[in-house]
């Protein structure tokens, strides 16, 4: 599926680059756990949910760069 491929994708990136992290709406626990198991691998420090706001994930990703 398009969620399995997306899951598959960003773990693919955050193992093979130690600095890609990955915030935005249910990329933690979220409501329907898409991205769940990246979290898991990688811990919460690489990466979580964020509000439901896309200025704040857009603010929070201009700041870290």
């Amino acid at each position: 599926t398009y969620a399995q491929a997306g899951a598959a994708a960003l773990a693919q990136a955050m193992r093979d680059d130690p600095r890609v992290i990955a915030l935005g709406e249910d990329v933690g626990r979220g409501v329907f756990g898409q991205y769940a198991g990246p979290q898991a691998e990688f811990g919460a420090h690489r990466g979580g949910d964020t509000p439901i706001s896309e200025s704040t994930i857009v603010g929070a990703a201009v700041g870290m760069a």
